[in-house]
């Protein structure tokens, strides 16, 4: 997070491993370079903040613009670089196949200069996920575009079509369904064959008073940079503007067209040149519900510090009481 405040000392802190934030004492400005260039993201993904940094402190071409050490182009380069990193399993091509083997792409980009964002959610067929998320933030009056109609767009935008699925992926698939397809993210109360015991494929039971009866609360899934993560990037430019960035193949073995919190501005992440950025990373179905990062920047807006802002917000993640129902 950036917090902008008279004096000029700079705080790096990772937080639960759960929220990243920068404090920085300058104020924001679009046209007068100020000062120190950063960029920080989530996991030990070095060649992330390498490929960020390359950007800071020279000139980026990105998608024909000319983006002179933007923090915008930072944590797109930033993204794009994890996405295309074969060591990093949760990020990119080959990685978190879905329940039918295929691997799909969320991504967002977010400029806190103009609170302009661009996102795309399960995206297949199209590496440089990061990339099409600034493609529709540059290019379109939208912020978020999903699915297969996605990828058209990207194409349409001059990125190659390729299978994200690779034989390393496909035998991830194949260990999940010799292991009775477990873990997986259907109730086994709404489904038939039991998922909790059998792979699909699965039929809805069909029960009106289903839907008046409250569902058992999920357990949340473990979380670490191996089954779960999304990078998320924080920049701040020598001019004084932030951006944040994030990329992610998803959870695994998710049932098709699941989207998490990575594309959704404010819960996957959110920046204000105002204020400060935030990005988060973790189970993104439970995340999504309570906007963590709109949170944070907002209690930084009230002047809480970054870290008991982080706090503040985490502590409103809770499991709810199974027999409260939302009218």
């Amino acid at each position: 997070m950036v917090m902008n405040r008279p004096h000029r000392v700079l705080y790096i802190v990772l937080f639960y491993n759960m929220y990243l934030h920068i404090t920085n004492s300058l104020a924001a400005s679009s046209s007068t370079k100020q000062g120190p260039v950063m960029a920080v993201a989530t996991w030990p993904f070095t060649v992330a903040t390498d490929a960020a940094w390359e950007v800071l402190t020279g000139e980026a071409n990105v998608d024909g613009v000319s983006m002179w050490g933007t923090a915008l182009a930072a944590v797109t380069a930033g993204c794009t670089a994890a996405e295309a990193d074969p060591s990093i399993h949760s990020v990119g091509y080959g990685n978190s196949p879905d329940e039918n083997g295929h691997t799909t792409l969320d991504a967002m980009v977010m400029d806190g200069r103009t609170m302009e964002a661009g996102a795309v959610a399960a995206m297949p067929n199209i590496s440089q996920a990061a990339h099409v998320a600034l493609k529709v933030l540059l290019t379109t009056k939208h912020t978020l575009l999903v699915g297969d109609k996605a990828a058209e767009f990207a194409q349409s935008s001059g990125f190659r079509p390729r299978s994200l699925d690779t034989p390393e992926s496909y035998e991830l698939w194949k260990n999940w369904q010799r292991d009775r397809c477990q873990p997986n993210y259907r109730r086994r109360e709404a489904w038939v064959p039991d998922p909790s015991k059998h792979c699909g494929p699965y039929k809805p039971i069909l029960e009106s008073s289903d839907v008046f009866t409250p569902a058992p609360l999920r357990p949340l899934n473990s979380v670490d940079h191996t089954n779960h993560d999304t990078i998320g990037m924080v920049a701040i430019d020598q001019y004084g503007s932030m951006a944040v960035g994030l990329s992610t193949s998803g959870a695994s073995h998710k049932i098709p067209g699941r989207v998490g919190d990575t594309p959704i501005p404010g819960a996957g992440g959110y920046v204000d040149n105002e204020v400060g950025g935030a990005v988060g990373t973790g189970d993104g179905d439970v995340m999504m519900r309570f906007l963590l990062s709109y949170q944070t920047v907002q209690h930084m807006r009230q002047g809480i510090q970054p870290t008991e802002a982080c706090a503040k917000s985490l502590r409103t993640v809770r499991q709810v009481p199974a027999e409260f129902m939302l009218m």
